[in-house]
């Protein structure tokens, strides 16, 4: 077998494949086994047919594309084997020249992973400084309140709304065709906390339930983030629908040991700041893994394949799709493919930046590893013998997620 590679663009490679006659030959006979060991005529028993009555149900035609299917399957297999070539897609196949008693060529087209050039990515990594993780008391304070909060009782009231007070109300705008009287928008907050426009809720103060007040004017801060009213004297229609009273619990020992197995406040106070420290923590990982692997990739030279861009560009797609209605929107679906392209070329630069660092690093995943990693994976589920997952795919995911993650520890571990 004689192989011709030729480097194409968009990390492409065509295979120039050709078969001696007697290879070829070699295929032809085992087309006419493949083929007669499927077959039943009467008189002859399964896969005994003779070679010519073979020929003659099938045709010579039919003998011969079934070698040639044999023929390019195999070769083709042998040919990527032995010259380390990593295909990514299937290829594109072109027979060139077949006949009974001649050689077979053909030619065959593929995306293949495509060469990386990295830079210095430990120099790289070196670079990123770690920040410490701190958690300042008034966060601690801060999560207490908003536990609080989400324990208030609430009762109707009567009489005017005041501060502190729960409200309900409904607004609209005719300076705002957006929320005019037909699309008035409603809201419910504690009155008081600058939830809404400075003037607005000292409006709402001292107002009745059901009580309404129309075309009120109110100066909007000139640095306001909602630019198209920022500056500007905007009149305001407010109802106001209900008022409730708000008593929040007293935090204290006793509230602490309501939330739990807590012994006493400072009890519940450690284990928020545990928690928020493990929440920063993970954040401030995430954002170091980002910076290292954004200024590795930056640098690194990556032909990067379409099919692989398409790949993640339609995944990143149908992804959009679940999480949103895409009906309600005016962008048709190949704007936003458009949109996503970059996003899409991004996270394929980044695996394949990921990857050559695991090669030239040798980083190795055991079957333990990928054992432990399985179990834990489906131990989230109740019944995991109802799980559909192919267990060669979740075998593949999990090695790729302990890999990264090996390679992400190599990296941080250089940080600064």
């Amino acid at each position: 077998m004689e192989v011709k590679i030729t480097d194409l663009e968009k990390s492409q490679k065509q295979l120039n494949i050709e078969l001696s006659k007697e290879e070829f030959d070699a295929f032809i006979e085992k087309a006419y086994k493949k083929v007669g060991a499927n077959m039943e005529l009467k008189g002859f028993r399964k896969g005994m047919v003779p070679r010519d009555i073979i020929e003659k149900t099938v045709g010579k035609d039919g003998i011969l594309i079934e070698a040639g299917d044999l023929a390019v399957q195999e070769s083709y297999k042998k040919a990527v084997l032995e010259n380390n070539i990593e295909p990514i897609d299937i290829p594109n196949v072109q027979i060139k020249k077949i006949a009974v008693g001649s050689p077979l060529a053909f030619e065959a087209k593929v995306f293949v992973m495509p060469k990386v050039i990295l830079p210095d990515y430990k120099k790289i990594a070196k670079s990123v400084k770690k920040e410490e993780v701190k958690v300042e008391p008034k966060e601690i304070e801060g999560t207490l309140k908003w536990i609080q909060r989400s324990r208030a009782k609430f009762s109707a009231k009567q009489g005017p709304a005041q501060k502190g007070d729960f409200v309900e109300i409904e607004y609209s705008s005719e300076d705002l065709p957006e929320i005019n009287k037909t699309n008035a928008k409603k809201d419910a907050f504690i009155l008081g906390e600058g939830h809404f426009i400075p003037g607005f809720e000292d409006e709402i103060t001292g107002m009745n339930p059901s009580q309404e007040k129309i075309n009120v004017k109110i100066d909007i801060p000139k640095d306001h983030s909602f630019k198209k009213i920022a500056g500007r004297n905007i009149g305001f229609n407010i109802k106001l629908n209900s008022v409730q009273k708000v008593e929040f619990p007293e935090i204290n020992d006793e509230f602490a040991k309501g939330l739990g197995d807590f012994e006493n406040l400072e009890h519940l106070k450690n284990s928020i700041k545990e928690g928020l420290f493990k929440e920063k923590e993970s954040a401030l990982q995430q954002k170091i893994r980002n910076e290292i692997l954004d200024n590795i990739a930056k640098d690194s030279k990556i032909d990067l394949p379409d099919v692989l861009v398409q790949k993640e560009q339609e995944h990143l797609f149908e992804h959009l799709k679940e999480r949103a209605s895409l009906e309600k929107t005016k962008v048709s679906d190949e704007e936003l493919k458009k949109m996503i392209l970059p996003q899409a070329q991004k996270k394929v630069k980044n695996f394949l930046v990921l990857r050559e660092i695991g090669r030239i690093e040798n980083i190795e995943v055991s079957e333990q590893e990928q054992k432990e990693e399985m179990n834990k994976i489906l131990s989230k589920y109740k019944d995991p013998k109802k799980i559909e997952l192919d267990p060669e795919q979740l075998k593949d995911y999990t090695k790729e997620v302990i890999r990264t993650e090996k390679i992400f520890q190599l990296l941080e571990n250089l940080t600064k």
